[in-house]
């Protein structure tokens, strides 16, 4: 069996992957993005949007709960019941993913017409159907890789999960564009690399965990009977499923919506307003782009904090929720602020052939980027509490961020002035307001509670220093080299900048850097006590 992992080296682990997952992601996306059009690239997040309320309610919760009872086994000495953890997660939730995939397939054509309000969506959403039953054969055994502080198989798995959308995504588009077909279909073979791709992500695992079987914990196991620990697994996840499908389906309703009053009450045609969806997704593309980088640090959390509140060491869980805390603010301020600033030269840059829909792109993106943060530290609250026991709070948190976006966009959308622009600000209200409330309700549940200012104020000023920075040299190097050259330059320069700060006003501590493989070394060398 691969060596325990704390952690912070587990989230190194995931997060490498994460990087390699985003890279390909991107090799994936921008030509995908330069070969459809507006309304091709809009059928494809049509279907990404009904794609993720399958996928919330197959598969949110199973990791998390997975990988928190294996945790807790381990720790306590049980390791008996994790093959009942196993066996409990595998009967439930492939049964769940059938049911969820089937309806999905089946009822396509009226959802691509009467919920999404775009008909020529259903070929999309047909294709990715398939994808959901095989994402719950993923977190089953995600999560128990998760639970053993194993975060290897994981990394892996995702990238072999992207590896494949890429070449089987870009493959199918670019035949099917070259044999004449519409922009519906060749969207729907973008979306099909999608679908391969968690086919083989999942017989990765299944492989893996079969050749692992022997390295599997044995010891003595508790009385609970299989049925009692798929109630307990169900208490976990149920809860947290709620709660991530909350927001599954708030964005199901905001993309119903921003179709609904960009035509009904804006005054845009149906393909116009698909354009303008579509070209809105470019700037969600990048606003996505910082928080996968979060997945790795929620994902590790959990039985980290588990494992400690096992041990009744409570202050190494606040100390545990505070470091990640405070990684998440070192990555997600300079990232909300670099795409804030420089969100017209980046979109340009990375999609030059889809120059009309680029600078449609801009200025919402530009408000989005601001969201980066706040969703982000919305992502890893919601896993402190589901590993301190507070799965049912996040529910609560994200209905109240829901309400307050579906009533801004709709408020928003409706004027024409405004019109695809609101959309971004509902975001940013929504996950401002989930994020307070949720640090607000674990600073009273952990102790000693997380010092909020020790967690984002060193790197609150590093990022305004920054984003001035890289606003000041973006606009000084258009004047003497293109603006591709430019936004590249500009991007150096802050991260530069970005770095020396962080050094300088000690925003990274050296028990932070210390939980990291060779963290000692690099303290000495970055002169860190």
């Amino acid at each position: 069996m691969a060596k325990k992992q704390n952690f912070l080296q587990g989230a190194l682990v995931l997060a490498i992957g994460v990087a390699l997952v985003k890279v390909i992601g991107a090799v994936f996306k921008i030509p995908l993005g330069n070969l459809l059009t507006g309304n091709g690239f809009g059928y494809f997040n049509i279907a990404y949007s009904v794609y993720n309320v399958l996928l919330v309610i197959s598969t949110a919760g199973l990791p998390v709960a997975v990988s928190k009872m294996v945790a807790e086994a381990t720790t306590t000495g049980l390791g008996g019941d994790v093959k009942k953890v196993i066996r409990a997660a595998m009967s439930t939730f492939l049964i769940l993913g059938f049911v969820g995939s089937s309806l999905m397939f089946i009822l396509a054509p009226q959802i691509a017409e009467h919920v999404m309000h775009s008909p020529k969506a259903v070929h999309t959403i047909r294709v990715i159907a398939p994808a959901g039953f095989f994402v719950s054969v993923m977190s089953v055994f995600r999560g128990y890789y998760q639970g053993m502080m194993n975060m290897v198989p994981t990394a892996l798995s995702q990238v072999i999960e992207a590896m494949s959308k890429l070449v089987f995504g870009i493959f199918f588009t670019t035949w099917l564009l070259k044999a004449g077909y519409p922009q519906e279909i060749a969207a729907a073979g973008a979306i099909g690399g999608v679908t391969i791709g968690t086919v083989l992500g999942s017989l990765f695992l299944v492989l893996r965990r079969v050749f692992d079987r022997r390295a599997a914990p044995d010891g003595p196991e508790s009385n609970a009977t299989q049925l009692s620990i798929t109630k307990d697994l169900l208490a976990i996840a149920i809860p947290i499923t709620i709660g991530s499908g909350v927001l599954a389906i708030t964005n199901l309703i905001d993309s119903s919506l921003v179709m609904l009053r960009l035509q009904t009450a804006a005054g845009f045609t149906e393909e116009h307003s698909t354009w303008l969806y579509g070209s809105y997704g470019l700037a969600q593309t990048l606003f996505n782009f910082p928080s996968a980088f979060i997945v790795p640090f929620s994902t590790a959390i959990v039985p980290a904090i588990a494992a400690a509140l096992a041990r009744g060491d409570s202050r190494e869980a606040s100390r545990t929720i505070e470091t990640g805390m405070r990684v998440t603010g070192l990555l997600a301020l300079p990232a909300a602020a670099g795409l804030s600033v420089l969100s017209g030269p980046i979109l340009d840059l990375l999609f030059a052939a889809r120059a009309d829909e680029a600078a449609a792109a801009s200025l919402p993106l530009s408000i989005l980027a601001i969201a980066v943060f706040f969703n982000c530290s919305v992502m890893l609250s919601n896993a402190i509490l589901q590993s301190l026991g507070k799965v049912r709070i996040p529910v609560y948190t994200m209905l109240c961020g829901a309400t307050v976006k579906i009533a801004s966009n709709w408020i928003l959308i409706g004027r024409p002035e405004i019109n695809i622009n609101g959309a971004p600000v509902g975001t940013c209200l929504c996950y401002f307001t989930i994020m307070v409330l949720n640090l607000i309700i674990i600073s009273r549940h952990i102790k000693p509670a997380p010092n909020v200012l020790r967690m984002f104020g060193r790197p609150l000023i590093a990022t305004v220093i920054m984003a001035a920075a890289a606003w000041a040299a973006n606009g000084l190097l258009t004047r003497f080299v293109g603006a591709k050259i430019a936004v590249l330059g500009a991007i150096a320069v802050a991260v530069i900048v970005y770095f020396v700060c962080v050094i300088l006003l000690h925003a990274v501590t050296r028990d932070d850097l210390e939980m990291l493989p060779k963290g000692r070394k690099i303290a000495d060398l970055l002169h860190i006590r």
